[in-house]
């Protein structure tokens, strides 16, 4: 049974990833089901806004640290790379994504939750709800495109910060911040993200797509692709090795 659930109504989807356990952290299962969710929401020329959202209590603690399938250290480099990647293709998928998206964010959103939430246009954050980016502090860098989406938002300065003090940042500051466009009460997230869906639905869907090319043209350059599953990958292995330390 699929992790990854998408109803479709009207002009609005919502989808929903639920792992059912395992602080819903993203294994290679969901990450696969994520992209594919994207990737065929994509191709539907009916639906207009998308509203993702994760488990009632909590987005997604970060990336699964112990499946296998994504981090197999006797694995051979290409292979492990391709693996430990397989993030950047989903979040990328969700950030190309034509039709406008809102984030619901109930509880934590850590690491690759927290970078699958920013490929969102908007986020409603629940007051109890949190950001928080631990890669540095566990020896890797921060991948997925979330580097560019990060600094975007809050700028170079703030974004060191956030990163290399591992920073919590709860729904007031994230709306400060930028990194959230609304704050809720907790347990609202995903009906307040529905209601704005619903007004956005509203507008002509061409008009809406165009705009929203043109402004991620402008402004979504992902100026750390080239080099960021690199990074990535050479960070891990000089942790395992004992030379991250």
């Amino acid at each position: 049974m699929s992790s990854v659930k998408v109803e479709v109504e009207g002009a609005i989807a919502t989808v929903r990833f639920d792992r059912g356990g395992k602080a819903n952290a993203l294994d290679q299962a969901m990450i696969d089901a994520l992209e594919t969710a994207a990737r065929e929401l994509s191709l539907n020329p009916d639906v207009s806004v998308i509203v993702l959202a994760g488990t009632p209590k909590i987005f997604a603690a970060g990336v699964d640290l112990k499946d296998p399938r994504l981090w197999d250290p006797q694995g051979p480099a290409v292979a492990r790379h391709l693996s430990m990647n397989a993030g950047v293709r989903m979040s990328t998928a969700w950030r190309r994504l034509p039709q406008i998206v809102i984030a619901a964010i109930e509880g934590p959103a850590i690491g690759g939750g927290a970078i699958l939430a920013l490929c969102a246009d908007f986020r409603v954050m629940a007051e109890d709800a949190y950001l928080r980016f631990p890669e540095v502090r566990l020896g890797m860098t921060l991948g997925w495109g979330g580097l560019p989406l990060l600094t975007e938002r809050v700028g170079a300065g703030r974004a060191k910060r956030i990163l290399c003090c591992d920073e919590t940042i709860g729904a007031d500051e994230a709306l400060t911040l930028g990194l959230a466009d609304r704050a809720v009460a907790a347990g609202a997230a995903l009906d307040a993200a529905r209601e704005w869906a619903n007004a956005i639905a509203e507008i002509p869907p061409m008009s809406l797509r165009m705009t929203k090319s043109a402004i991620d043209a402008h402004a979504r350059q992902n100026w750390a692709e080239g080099v960021e599953g690199d990074q990535f990958l050479l960070a891990k292995l000089l942790a395992e090795g004992g030379g991250g330390a």
